[in-house]
């Protein structure tokens, strides 16, 4: 398969050392770890340059900034404001279409298209020239319209999160960087399976309960009144939820995969 991004032994300030990694073309992946995972993303869109190594994305090399290059990636922040604040989105719409120069026809053609699938104007906005790479620094508004758009158009998409839970039914590949440093690049289901062996119970109740009555059904990380967070070995989580909801007062409850910081902190151990 064709190569859409290459990122050859790059480094930037204290922030990157020595990263490579590869994208095929329509490959969905995600970026997980500490701050440097948006530094990567501006890296790969030219608003960054590396001290060191190579970028190429689509054979452009990034920091030039060509317009052949920019018609053909859209860079989007989480925060990302509408261009014409206050005014419809339509007008920001309209903007964006002048900026990437589509004709009337493609701009109604592609709009019509993806409002049948997509929710947030933003991320219509992101997509009206149909860019062939996608980059998200941090999105997570409407991430099932990006896996929608990814396999109807096999577009390439790589996204950052500081939640491995909202990669989990979108992306198959995963590549975990902390500290300038790429610690895992594989499938999302091994890294859950190998170093995410337990799952977070968040559990809001009505009334206070005994500290240690939880703790005989699991670990308690934490708790403070209304809320409770109870650890369990993946393999019983259902059963331990099932306990907790039958045996105390429990209004709400949320099941989450382990936190970035710890999934890092057991591959380190691994190492």
């Amino acid at each position: 398969m064709e190569k859409a991004i290459i990122v050859d032994h790059i480094s930037y300030l204290n922030e990157l050392n020595d990263v490579s990694f590869t994208l095929q073309k329509g490959e969905f992946v995600g970026i997980i770890g500490d701050s440097s995972r948006s530094n990567t993303l501006e890296l790969i869109s030219g608003l960054l340059k590396p001290n060191s190594g190579f970028i190429s994305v689509l054979g452009y090399d990034p920091c030039l900034r060509v317009h052949a290059f920019l018609k053909q990636i859209s860079y989007m922040k989480e925060q990302r404001y509408q261009l014409l604040k206050g005014s419809p989105a339509i007008k920001t719409l309209e903007v964006t279409k002048e900026i990437y120069g589509l004709s009337d026809r493609e701009f109604n053609k592609n709009l019509i298209e993806l409002t049948q699938f997509i929710k947030d104007a933003n991320l219509i906005d992101a997509l009206i020239y149909k860019p062939e790479v996608l980059l998200l620094d941090n999105y997570n508004l409407d991430l099932e319209s990006v896996y929608n758009y990814n396999k109807k158009y096999g577009s390439t998409i790589l996204i950052n999160s500081d939640k491995i839970d909202n990669l989990i039914n979108l992306v198959r590949r995963v590549i975990l960087i902390e500290k300038g440093q790429v610690l895992f690049d594989g499938a999302i289901d091994e890294i859950i399976s190998k170093y995410g062996k337990e799952k977070i119970i968040k559990a809001k109740l009505s009334s206070t309960v005994d500290e240690k009555s939880v703790a005989e059904l699991g670990t308690v990380r934490k708790y403070e009144y209304p809320y409770i967070y109870v650890s369990s070995p993946r393999s019983v989580i259902s059963f331990t939820a099932a306990e907790l909801i039958q045996n105390f007062p429990i209004t709400k409850l949320d099941i989450e995969e382990l936190s970035i910081e710890e999934i890092v902190e057991n591959i380190k151990h691994d190492i």
